[in-house]
């Protein structure tokens, strides 16, 4: 057995299983995505992302207000609003669910979306920080605050059964058509005699055309011109408020394989 075929048939199976794996994990909850601490932010910039939820939090109106990129009449009852909004007491733990840092000729930008778990609440506090240059201190520019109790997350979970049957059936084509592609590459990858062997793999990895489900708003979208290795794929933001996005594609090339690939050569004899 050729080691270059051995190794791709191993990476194509990490690559299906693993991510079913590893989604699943994480649509079970025992997994969330924390990037509090990652390579290449300093714990300063982190530290200002936090800053403008934790002075709001704890009524420090004044340093929110001298954070802000600009401030008008307005901003005060803006504060107040947001600060009748929150769950009272103090959070149990925190997570920077997503995160993105922008640089250009237009300044530098940090934004992030951190979640805040309370005993009878979730709190999401999206931040959008602002400054001219790196030497520069941290402005906000924009600050968002949603609240949603326990119960009503709840009602928000994945739950294959209780999604519209349009939906399902994206989810389940979104598990079948991966495991269908790989099945299929394997025995390309190994069957005697197949040419053009490599013409075949491509075609059979990527499927075609791409119909995509929100578990949150079920909606359904189709893209025509599109290619998806595997033929499948599935997103979620880690937030408790935001679904699930599964897609899947059609194994047009999985199929051909099927119709039309030779069959495996004889032995020699």
């Amino acid at each position: 057995m050729p080691w270059g075929r051995s190794s791709l048939a191993l990476l194509a199976g990490v690559f299906v299983i693993g991510g079913m794996a590893t989604l699943g994990v994480m649509g079970a909850g025992i997994w969330r995505p924390d990037f509090s601490n990652v390579p290449g932010v300093s714990p300063e910039d982190m530290a200002a992302l936090v800053a403008p939820y934790d002075n709001v939090s704890h009524g420090r109106d004044a340093e929110v207000i001298a954070s802000l990129v600009a401030s008008n009449e307005a901003t005060q009852a803006e504060i107040d609003r947001i600060q009748a909004l929150l769950p009272t007491g103090q959070a149990t733990s925190s997570r920077l669910t997503t995160f993105r840092i922008a640089t250009g000729a237009d300044g530098n930008r940090f934004w992030g979306v951190r979640e805040y778990e309370y005993p009878g609440h979730v709190v999401r506090a999206e931040t959008t920080l602002y400054r001219v240059a790196a030497r520069d201190p941290w402005k906000v520019s924009g600050f968002h605050v949603n609240v949603m109790s326990r119960q009503e997350l709840a009602a928000r979970t994945f739950d294959f059964m209780a999604e519209p049957p349009a939906v399902q059936a994206v989810i389940a084509a979104a598990v079948i058509f991966p495991l269908f592609i790989l099945v299929t590459f394997w025995i390309a990858l190994f069957r005697p005699g197949l040419k053009p062997r490599w013409l075949w793999l491509i075609a059979i990895a990527l499927g075609v055309g791409t119909i995509y489900a929100d578990t949150a708003s079920h909606a359904l979208s189709f893209l025509p011109v599109s290619v998806q290795l595997f033929g499948a794929g599935a997103t979620w933001s880690g937030s408790a408020f935001d679904g699930w996005v599964f897609s899947a594609s059609t194994p047009f090339g999985a199929a051909a394989f099927w119709l039309f690939a030779p069959k495996a050569a004889p032995p020699s004899p």
